[in-house]
């Protein structure tokens, strides 16, 4: 909604939106350029320019827990970014724009200039001297992947999916999925990849972050993600591998080392069920298994 007298462009309040010291990281300029890139700039000065909406939509993330009973809404989020605004000389006489304003402001941005916002300013930070995000040498990075509530609608469900059960434990809201890769130590996002939470499963995700693992890191990993294709496909980046395993997967010993650990091989899926039939009829395959070389090291975590 319009304020009822003009109001100068140097004191509208979207051409002057920031999102406090996360500006510093993603300054103007950084937006500015994205939203070019993109295409998104507005042909006509509005009361809610592209940057705007950019840090709009930041903030949207930011505040998402801001309030136990639900996420605040779209003007209590406009509030919090322009409340010291406010107190300025000139702009108390500014209303705040309507939900179904800011609604379509953000349908005219799209999605293209927040992608390639993230892709500008993902990537590695630590220094050498940064704790935790070394060891051995190389750099520390973790994949995981997680759901995340998308708006309860139609078109969602049909395009995301849900968890659980129908008529059991089936999730309210449909659901992305979502898969990134992690600097440890610093938590900078290097990577990230989301889809249909029910037709894409941690694995099939994983495979899209393959492009960012680089040599000279150790990536690690949980025990889903360990499997003789993803492997594979990971060590061929030249990336080293450190990834947690079931405790039921068998890997028989080829060779013991000094430290207690030892070599075994990761089987190809042929491989395992050609072991696993013979293992059952009490028999002993001779020879060596196709798959990966891998060294296996046994622990126990005590709290």
């Amino acid at each position: 909604m319009r304020s009822s007298r003009p109001v100068p462009a140097e004191l509208r309040f979207g051409e002057r939106v920031r999102l406090g010291v996360l500006t510093e990281v993603i300054t103007p300029q950084a937006v500015d350029d994205a939203v070019e890139r993109a295409g998104a700039r507005e042909k006509q000065r509005r009361l809610l320019p592209s940057r705007a909406m950019v840090y709009f939509v930041l903030a949207l993330c930011l505040f998402s827990s801001a309030d136990s009973a639900g996420p605040p809404g779209y003007r209590a989020v406009l509030r919090m970014l322009t409340e010291q605004l406010r107190h300025l000389p000139g702009w108390a006489m500014q209303r705040l724009p309507t939900s179904a304003a800011l609604t379509r402001a953000r349908q005219r941005l799209g999605p293209k200039a927040l992608q390639l916002l993230f892709e500008d300013q993902c990537g590695h930070l630590a220094g050498d001297a940064d704790r935790g995000a070394f060891a051995f040498g190389l750099r520390l990075t973790a994949w995981d992947g997680t759901v995340l509530d998308v708006p309860n609608t139609p078109e969602n469900s049909r395009s995301f999916g849900h968890t659980g059960r129908p008529d059991v434990n089936l999730s309210w809201n449909p659901q992305l999925r979502v898969m990134a890769l992690i600097e440890c130590g610093t938590h900078a996002l290097v990577d990230a990849a989301f889809d249909a939470v029910d037709r894409f499963s941690e694995h099939k995700l994983a495979r899209r972050l393959l492009a960012s693992l680089t040599e000279g890191t150790l990536l690690l990993a949980d025990r889903n993600f360990a499997g003789h294709e993803l492997w594979g496909l990971a060590r061929a980046t030249g990336a080293h591998l450190a990834w947690r395993i079931k405790k039921n997967l068998v890997f028989p010993p080829v060779r013991v080392l000094p430290d207690g650990s030892y070599l075994s091989i990761m089987r190809t899926p042929q491989e395992n069920l050609r072991h696993g039939h013979a293992r059952a009829e009490g028999r002993t395959l001779p020879g060596q298994p196709d798959g990966h070389l891998v060294r296996i090291i046994d622990y126990t975590v005590t709290v």
